[in-house]
């Protein structure tokens, strides 16, 4: 599937602005991936798949670009989280925790404050973006997004 470069996650200590001035494609820091979610997108420059598992901010994509497309991996490696969609299928009475048991950073919590059977919560200070509830939601309804004010419900 083709997707839009706007689409593309791309990976930590990286920027759309950054890749775009100084990626020539090499694909080094795809092979590099110890855990195998980054593709090549638009031409061959890296953006993750988070359908295929977790960022583990381990630096081997950086430490193997040779170009100025990394910032230094001691810096946050980026401003995103996870944002629960409307979709959820908590929002239609059906109970489902399997996001909160997958983060690995306890930033998903379950708030029975909703009724009938709670909301999924994210704790914006914990979550690091790493992605690894997305694939494990059964409709899709997490996507890794910069917050904005409205998400900021944890």
């Amino acid at each position: 599937m083709f997707r839009q470069r706007s689409d593309y996650q791309r990976p930590p200590w990286s920027t759309e602005s950054s890749i775009r001035n100084a990626c020539i494609g090499c694909r080094r820091c795809i092979e590099a991936c110890p855990e195998g979610i980054l593709f090549a997108g638009y031409a061959d420059t890296p953006a993750i798949d988070f359908e295929l598992g977790e960022c583990t901010f381990c630096g081997a994509c950086a430490e193997a670009c040779d170009e100025a497309v990394f910032a230094e991996i001691t810096a946050k490696p980026w401003d995103q989280i996870a944002v629960i969609g409307s979709g959820c299928i908590q929002a239609a009475g059906i109970g489902c925790q399997l996001c909160t048991d997958t983060c690995p950073q306890t930033a998903l919590r379950l708030d029975l404050s909703h009724r009938p059977v709670g909301r999924i919560a994210v704790n914006a200070e914990a979550c690091n973006g790493c992605g690894a509830c997305l694939p494990v939601c059964p409709v899709g309804a997490i996507t890794v997004e910069t917050p904005k004010k409205d998400h900021l419900n944890g």
